[in-house]
């Protein structure tokens, strides 16, 4: 049944409040996993251990961007379209089953030797699929066409994914390779199509009279477009001169873009810093990509700047706003997030910045550190936003 938002009439439902709006389950089952996963892959690649279905590193990368992100992203999405449209989005029994098939795929890659592989890449590529039918006929019916980018979105992201299973089947040549980078920059792509929404709007709205976002339409389209250029390229394999030009004029079109959106007061508001924060490890990302392809250095140190720095740390502060916002509570970080925001910075420094300054023999003593440190950043998380995750809205309103 299609609920209308604005009846004033409605009463809040009665059912279990985990399962009324997706960014719950989602966003918990994102924090939870987030924790764990990092902290088995820190063990398999310091002391080694047995292959899940995919291979140890090839499973990191998969149940980072297909796992964890795609978690965040279908709590944010089955969210965010009921506010866009004004109907209900998946709830009750519904979601639950969804909840589980994300779940399902987290646990079959352990079970290689029980599991047929493609019973495994069948659950697994059937989770983005769901969650774009469950959006799609709600923005179609609306006439919502603005937002229809997003369905196109998680649409490449299952591309992506069927890529990486391909390569695992053996069915394409370094699929795991292509089905991942190009993972991270539909990600990439997201938070830029969805920051230049949300993070100048979150800054005016927090700070309040006295500033302006400065934005220049030519850098808002062409830092996308741009950042889109260069996924193709580096999925593709291209890491000559001429991405490293691309990687270059993509770090200085966000940095001009970013900087459009700075303000002073943004210090005092961790839900405001810790989205600035994260959207500047993009810029520094894409700058350390543009070395790396020049041959300076390693391409997973960028990598991981953009990954724990701009993907990690941009999600874990967006669920925290959109969760209490979507709750009924106070727009701010409760108990520890501000220092579970500070963590991932650590994480990302340790992870990144160190190994260019340490000898080598201490990469793998970093990526544990490293580990540790974000899986402790999102037990905090976990810790304190359960509570508003299983208990009703403070205001008494449905969702």
């Amino acid at each position: 049944m299609l609920i209308n938002l604005e009846d004033p009439a409605r009463k809040p439902d009665p059912t279990m409040p985990l399962l009324q709006l997706g960014f719950r389950p989602f966003f918990l089952l994102a924090g939870v996993s987030a924790a764990l996963l990092i902290l088995v892959w820190g063990v398999l690649f310091s002391a080694g251990g047995p292959d899940a279905a995919y291979g140890t590193v090839y499973w990191h990368g998969h149940e980072m961007v297909f796992g964890y992100t795609t978690a965040v992203i279908a709590g944010f999405l089955l969210t965010a379209v009921k506010n866009w449209t004004g109907r209900q989005t998946v709830n009750g029994v519904s979601l639950l089953l969804l909840s589980l098939l994300w779940i399902a795929a987290r646990l079959l890659p352990f079970f290689p030797e029980t599991i047929p592989y493609w019973m495994l890449a069948i659950i697994d590529l059937s989770f983005l699929p769901a969650v774009a039918a469950a959006i799609l006929p709600l923005l179609v019916k609306t006439k919502n066409h603005r937002n229809l980018i997003f369905v196109g979105i998680v649409a490449l992201l299952s591309a992506a994914n069927i890529t990486f299973h391909l390569g695992v089947a053996g069915v394409l040549v370094s699929g795991q390779f292509y089905g991942l980078y190009a993972g991270v920059y539909i990600i990439l792509l997201l938070i830029s199509i969805m920051g230049g929404r949300v993070i100048p709007f979150f800054i005016e709205r927090g700070i309040g009279t006295g500033f302006t976002r400065k934005s220049y339409p030519a850098v808002e389209v062409s830092a996308s477009l741009v950042l889109l250029l260069l996924g193709i390229l580096h999925t593709a394999g291209m890491t000559g001169m001429f991405t490293v030009i691309v990687a270059f004029l993509a770090a200085v079109l966000h940095l001009i873009r970013l900087s459009g959106w700075y303000a002073k007061g943004i210090w005092s508001v961790p839900l405001l810093w810790v989205l600035v924060l994260s959207y500047g490890w993009i810029v520094i990302g894409l700058f350390l990509m543009a070395l790396a392809m020049a041959g300076i250095f390693s391409i997973s140190l960028a990598l991981h700047a953009l990954t724990i720095g701009g993907i990690g740390l941009l999600t874990m502060g967006m669920m925290v706003r959109v969760s209490m916002g979507h709750s009924g509570r106070k727009l701010a970080a409760p108990g520890l997030l501000p220092a579970a925001f500070a963590a991932l910075n650590l994480a990302v420094v340790v992870r990144v910045l160190l190994p260019l300054l340490m000898p080598v023999e201490s990469y793998p003593l970093l990526v544990l550190i490293s580990s540790l440190i974000w899986a402790v950043a999102f037990a905090i998380f976990v810790f304190w936003m359960s509570p508003v995750y299983f208990l009703p809205r403070a205001d008494g309103r449905p969702g």
